[in-house]
């Protein structure tokens, strides 16, 4: 391979001019020669690329295909021994890339997750929540397992691994379910937690958190159902599934109280209980990490987050079951 890179650094982006630049601007590339940056611009309208003339990048413009595409078609243009793969909504931390590199050359790393910050780069109640989950879901609960998590968001391969296993499944288009998609497909590979790097995640906010987990459960349990996705013995096991669904039981059940006219109301708490209690301890993560005042207002974020996963999973049932019919 001619001009071979030490790093490539793969971004998709789509419509977002505002954060890849500020992405890009987060990534300090001087004093790294052997470090390139590739942008695959996947179908923006118009064209990103005028907005980026200042930053030295590697710039390519394709027919909107979705991000396991884009990623894949990064990855074939790319230089580098290891493959860097970003979202476009990422910001990196101070000395992040001299920080990476460093580990690349001490470890042997075949895969890599890169995890979330504990603290959310936009300054806001639903953002600081998710950035919590995900950091009490991963960070916290991989500390007694092993380590079988794939985050796509911002993750890195050795550059024969990932094409020995064929890249990212580009029959996945929209940003849901392909990370996961890909470590089933690693089998018994240990995916390693890079503990001295972290990102910083734009996480979404309000309507569009929720919506975006509703999309993402129903996906998830349409790929489980058909075998594509397993479990992760973390955030997704039955367990977790169980206490999802509380919130939608105690909904069903105020319901059906106010229409029967039964005593129904009463039954309507034991699901509540156990939403409770089944999240203390993640509830205890939240009081101690941020203002009391806050504390509330996270649980009810919680109840809905859940809500909204136990509505996309019965959504994604019943899409399931019509592929199954129609198919």
């Amino acid at each position: 391979m001619k001009n071979k890179k030490f790093l490539s650094i793969i971004i998709p982006i789509y419509n977002n001019p505002e954060d890849i630049i500020e992405l890009l601007k987060s990534i300090d590339i001087s004093n790294h020669k052997n470090l390139e940056i590739i942008i695959i611009d996947d179908g923006s309208k118009p064209k990103i690329q005028n907005n980026l003339i200042k930053f030295k990048i590697r710039y390519y413009y394709i027919k909107n295909s979705g991000p396991a595409y884009a990623r894949n078609y990064g990855a074939s243009k790319s230089l580098g021994k290891y493959l860097l793969f970003l979202d476009s909504d990422l910001i990196l931390p101070k000395n992040f890339v001299k920080t990476l590199i460093a580990t690349l050359k001490k470890d042997n790393i075949k895969v890599g997750s890169i995890i979330y910050g504990m603290k959310s780069y936009l300054d806001n109640i639903f953002s600081q929540y998710k950035a919590f989950f995900d950091f009490f879901n991963i960070s916290i609960k991989l500390n007694h397992k092993k380590e079988r998590v794939l985050i796509g968001s911002s993750c890195v391969f050795e550059r024969n691994f990932f094409f020995h296993n064929n890249g990212w499944n580009q029959k996945i288009k929209t940003p849901s379910i392909e990370h996961e998609e890909f470590a089933k497909r690693l089998g018994t590979q240990n995916i390693t937690r890079l503990k001295k790097v972290h990102v910083l995640h734009k996480f979404p906010t309000g309507r569009q958190l929720f919506s975006i987990i509703f999309l993402r459960s129903r996906d998830w349990i349409f790929s489980k159902l058909n075998k594509d996705i397993e479990f992760d013995g973390l955030s997704r096991t039955k367990l977790t599934g169980f206490i999802s669904l509380q919130p939608l039981i105690f909904f069903t059940l105020l319901l059906m109280s106010l229409i029967t006219k039964n005593s129904l109301i009463n039954l309507a708490l034991i699901p509540l209980i156990i939403f409770i209690f089944s999240n203390l301890n993640f509830f205890l993560f939240l009081y101690k990490n941020d203002k009391i005042i806050k504390i509330i207002p996270y649980i009810f974020i919680h109840f809905f987050f859940c809500l909204s996963v136990s509505l996309g999973a019965f959504s994604g049932l019943l899409n399931y079951s019509f592929y199954r019919i129609f198919k």
